[in-house]
């Protein structure tokens, strides 16, 4: 929600007639890296806009973290952000941050309320040539990225007297996210994917606004064993062993097949989205699960794998490529819910992109 919470966006001027993107006028070419100042609406104290079990500074944050990510992956770009965490921040304390740090644009994350329904943005309303450039670049591309996910309604390119756009030194525009209070627009909002696609349009709007090109892959892989700290969870269900001289570390993990949701998870970083190859790695026997399932959160949805663990133990195998979506989260699983015989393994994890 914006700046103000005694205001409604009800008396907001009206949008800007032809939302339609406009061609892009080339960015500067940066001596430096360019600064980018994200700023997540609300926190600690002041939720923002509340509805539907959702709350706007928990929304603002996680699609803010997720496009600092997706930014410093994919671009040669210096970010800083006004929280991090669920801290308060007072606006004047925000821009007052970002005109000391120099930044060369500020975008500030909100999500709407009021009745309504859709994504609509803002810039200060005599804003600069090149607000108005920062504004045609992000605005279709926020909509955009939505749209790959859900239908999603423009309310247009409008402008605003918040204090956000009014008292920063540098282009800056204020997006609204969806309405929380819509169920519809909630729907989505609660949906990881969703969030990872808000990011994502508003680094794709900021990267063509500064003229930087289109990204390479990052170079990118990492291991998640099962005794790594804060990235693997299981129940009590699951002990511990090492008696396989195949395990990859100290232990690995192994569970009584039942017909029940009770899966091993793994949780992987993705920097940016992309097209990921996922191994894994376990000790076989013949006491062990001819067929293992193995789940993967993919940007499309779940896909789950089979593997045969009494053979091809110690070795990575892979369960395939996969296009993944930016974030933290529990990436991948291994699932008691077989009904072949046998012990279920997990052990580790390995992702990398390619």
């Amino acid at each position: 929600m914006f700046d103000n919470p005694t205001l409604r966006r009800r008396t907001l001027l009206a949008a800007v007639a032809g939302a339609a993107a406009v061609p892009i006028v080339a960015g500067p070419a940066w001596a430096a890296l360019p600064k980018v100042y994200i700023d997540p609406g609300h926190g600690g104290t002041d939720p923002g806009a509340v509805g539907n079990g959702l709350q706007e500074k928990a929304l603002t944050l996680d699609i803010s973290l997720q496009l600092r990510s997706i930014l410093l992956a994919n671009w040669g770009v210096d970010v800083r952000m006004s929280r991090t965490t669920d801290v308060t921040r007072s606006l004047a304390y925000r821009t007052d941050d970002a005109n000391a740090w120099g930044a060369n644009l500020l975008v500030s994350v909100h999500i709407n309320s009021g009745g309504g329904t859709g994504f609509e943005s803002y810039r200060y309303p005599s804003a600069s040539a090149t607000t108005v450039n920062l504004h045609n670049a992000l605005h279709p591309r926020v909509i955009g990225a939505m749209r790959t996910i859900g239908g999603v309604t423009d309310r247009g390119l409008k402008t605003a007297n918040f204090h956000m756009l009014r008292e920063a030194a540098m282009p800056a525009v204020l997006t609204e996210n969806l309405f929380i209070d819509s169920v519809a627009d909630s729907n989505l909002l609660k949906r990881a994917d969703f969030i990872t696609a808000i990011a994502r349009g508003h680094a794709e709007g900021i990267a063509a606004h500064l003229g930087l090109s289109a990204p390479n892959p990052p170079t990118f892989s990492t291991v998640v064993d099962n005794a790594t700290v804060g990235r693997f969870t299981a129940s009590t269900n699951w002990g511990a062993s090492s008696y396989s001289a195949q395990r990859y570390g100290a232990d690995y993990r192994f569970a009584t097949p039942t017909p029940a949701s009770d899966a091993a998870w793994f949780k992987v970083n993705i920097p940016a989205a992309g097209n990921y190859r996922i191994e894994v790695r376990h000790p076989a026997d013949p006491g062990y699960s001819a067929s293992a399932p193995h789940v993967v959160v993919t940007a499309s949805g779940n896909r789950t794998i089979a593997l045969d663990q009494r053979a091809n133990g110690g070795v990575w195998r892979s369960l395939g490529t996969f296009g993944l979506a930016a974030g933290d989260r529990n990436l991948v699983a291994v699932s008691r819910w077989t009904s072949a015989a046998g012990y279920v393994v997990a052990d580790a994890v390995r992702v990398t992109r390619v």
